[in-house]
């Protein structure tokens, strides 16, 4: 096992290193983290990963990134898609894996989406009630959703909602509703199903709405709707679109919890979302998110964590922006990056006299 390539974030680092000359206490999650985003670990051995197929050209890119990174003279380090779970060391999925889980982080965002196809439509707006009556049965016709959709001449037609709806994704919605206050009927017109193929969904009927992963809109296509909050001061409507941006903006609302090997994460409504660097304001959050996570399968061993750490660091996240999926917010992927990395040696600042 070798350290590649060190790189000092001096700005970062500089305060560190004072704090470090006079004793050696423990080093605080951000400084390890920074260190770490300098370098990466290279652990002989090969590594399997699966996941879902919105995934797969992202995980093929760290692949062949790895072959440029772990080389003679380091430890060849590698790293192979698999379709087949039980052979992974790594699973990615919104889903818990059927396997032993050594150690879990959030990798990306995902978020759940009404999609819809009605060709009279420019585009759809639904407020958190209406989505709760679409849910109930209680919105039956386009013509009901005309509120949320000002200077749009909505059509007097049937409004369906396709009856299955991926577990995590319907979970997205339900507890986002729960947030606004709203409770839910006890049945719904959906029905939840776990890893549920969303095939069907792509080829919606005119007139039907579908709730997908916002992963699988974007991927095929689809047309999904922004949440309406209400009007602005200037009679504008507030929307909270389904797209990188406030899905980004959102994610910075999550508060992180360590619980032994796993980083897990909740939103929370009330703190202010994190403006994006070079901006003085934050995207209205589109608040139905989830984590796709990380998962080290089998034993707790350095080699997955080691390929873990790869993926976490920004220029490896970077790809994430021209897949299916969001990043991480800064907050997020850094503590995970901390937890990941447990075991692996970290770059220390040199000490000064």
């Amino acid at each position: 096992m070798q350290i590649r390539r060190t790189l000092f974030a001096v700005a970062i680092l500089g305060t560190a290193a004072i704090a470090l000359t006079a004793c050696d206490p423990p080093m605080p999650p951000d400084v390890a983290a920074a260190l770490a985003e300098q370098s990466y670990t290279c652990v002989q051995g090969d590594v399997k990963v699966t996941s879902g197929p919105e995934m797969t050209d992202i995980v093929l890119g760290w692949s062949d990134a790895l072959t440029y990174s772990c080389v003679d003279p380091e430890p060849t380090m590698t790293l192979t898609s698999t379709d087949i779970p039980a052979d992974a060391q790594v699973v990615i999925s919104s889903y818990a894996p059927e396997c032993s889980v050594a150690a879990s982080v959030p990798l990306a965002v995902d978020a759940g989406a009404f999609v819809y196809t009605e060709s009279d439509l420019g585009s759809l707006n639904l407020s958190p009630k209406s989505m709760a009556g679409i849910l109930e049965g209680t919105i039956t016709n386009w013509n009901q959703l005309a509120s949320d959709n000002a200077g749009y001449d909505m059509p007097d037609l049937p409004l369906k909602i396709f009856p299955k709806a991926d577990t995590v994704a319907l979970k997205s919605i339900t507890d986002y509703l729960s947030a606004q206050g709203i409770t839910l009927a006890t049945k719904l017109k959906v029905k939840a199903v776990d890893q549920l193929d969303n095939t069907d969904a792509s080829m919606l009927p005119e007139g039907e709405l579908a709730i997908v992963p916002y992963s699988f809109a974007v991927s095929m296509g689809l047309y999904p709707a922004n949440v309406y909050l209400g009007l602005d001061s200037t009679m504008q409507p507030i929307l909270a679109t389904p797209n990188v941006s406030g899905i980004q903006s959102a994610s910075t609302q999550w508060d992180n919890t360590t619980s032994g090997s796993d980083l897990l994460v909740k939103l929370n409504t009330s703190t202010t979302p994190i403006a994006p660097e070079g901006s003085d304001t934050a995207p209205t959050p589109y608040q139905l998110i989830y984590p796709v996570n990380l998962y080290v399968c089998g034993a707790d061993a350095l080699l997955p964590r080691a390929v873990a750490r790869f993926v976490l660091r920004l220029d490896s996240q970077g790809s994430l922006a021209a897949s299916y999926y969001a990043p991480l917010p800064e907050a997020t992927r850094i503590q995970a990056l901390f937890n990941i990395s447990k075991g692996l040696p970290t770059p220390k600042p040199t000490a000064t006299n």
